[in-house]
């Protein structure tokens, strides 16, 4: 594990978990450790730019149209937040995905790789950040082949293991039979509740911490079963999670059954709700920003740390 220019990509097919707060309190996070970032909105909802100030999704000025396919300079696109991060704000995404839909298949999905990501990268920036939408498409392609480095948030409900499983069946898999796509973490946000208790925290912390099945799924397209939910040959559960599950959100089997006999207090597994991150969406600015002091970005660096080093650091 190195720590080098690195382009990473949050991706999953399902909204709702989390993808736009940990992009934007990652970048931040990076940037906070003194990493020149820039954060790539790639969702034509435009949530991400909007909560940072940047609401007009439909402009008249340059987009990644003109970068990808008329050669115009990368860092026309860029924008300067006023928070020590850049941000390419999203911009007409939806005609862009048209225009990349007309192109050549193998030439469309490289054609953010070639003409943004390699000229910025480590050139002007240390760390390229991209939000995806929920849903596949052009640009989320192009992602995935310009970072090879991928963020997974999960949050409690009732579609979010599955959410993670599809992502990585959908989109990671099938790539990797061409090229190295890391799973770089597994992120919980957004946890309220108890794990103590029969609660959906408790059932989305358990399955990322003991499933053979969700540790299959992130093994995808290296020779996991994901029909049987079984690992290849010479693979253990507890290896696999421990290279995916950060630190903060690691809980063993026997540490769980210390949990329900009582003999381990249940922690306050991260990262944790709190209405600091909606507030500073309203204020449109990061969480740091607008709390400096809140008790979860302490976790944001961690994996600020993680994306630096390109995994999570063994421990065994």
């Amino acid at each position: 594990m190195t720590t080098e220019p690195r382009a990473v990509s949050i991706p999953m097919l399902k909204g709702g978990l989390g993808k736009s707060t940990v992009a934007n309190a990652l970048t931040d996070a990076l940037a906070r450790r003194g990493r020149e970032t820039v954060l790539l909105d790639l969702d034509p909802e435009g949530h991400l730019s909007t909560g940072l100030g940047f609401p007009d999704r439909d402009g008249d000025g340059p987009d990644y149209r003109d970068v990808l396919f008329e050669g115009a300079d990368p860092i026309e696109l860029v924008s300067q937040t006023g928070f020590g991060f850049d941000l390419v704000p999203a911009r007409n995404l939806e005609e862009v995905n048209r225009h990349l839909r007309r192109e050549e298949v193998l030439r469309s999905d490289e054609q953010l790789r070639t003409h943004f990501v390699d000229p910025l990268l480590g050139e002007t920036y240390d760390y390229v950040v991209m939000d995806l939408p929920g849903s596949r498409n052009k640009l989320t392609n192009n992602a995935l082949v310009a970072s090879r480095n991928v963020v997974l948030p999960v949050s409690p409900s009732a579609e979010a293991i599955h959410g993670v499983e599809r992502t990585v069946a959908k989109l990671i898999g099938p790539l990797r039979q061409y090229m190295d796509v890391e799973i770089l973490a597994v992120v919980p946000n957004g946890l309220r509740r108890r794990i103590d208790q029969d609660t959906v925290d408790r059932e989305l912390l358990e399955t990322i911490n003991t499933s053979e099945a969700f540790a299959a799924s992130l093994l995808a397209g290296r020779g996991a079963d994901l029909e049987a939910g079984t690992l290849p040959d010479g693979e253990s559960v507890s290896a696999v999670l421990d290279d995916h599950v950060p630190p903060f959100a690691r809980i063993t089997p026997e540490e769980w059954d210390r949990i329900d006999t009582g003999e381990r207090e249940a922690p306050s597994v991260p990262i944790r709700h709190r209405s600091a991150f909606t507030r500073a969406y309203r204020e449109r600015c990061p969480l740091s920003a607008y709390d400096p002091d809140c008790d979860q970005l302490e976790y944001f660096d961690e994996l600020a740390a993680i994306v630096e080093a390109g995994g999570i650091e063994p421990t065994r």
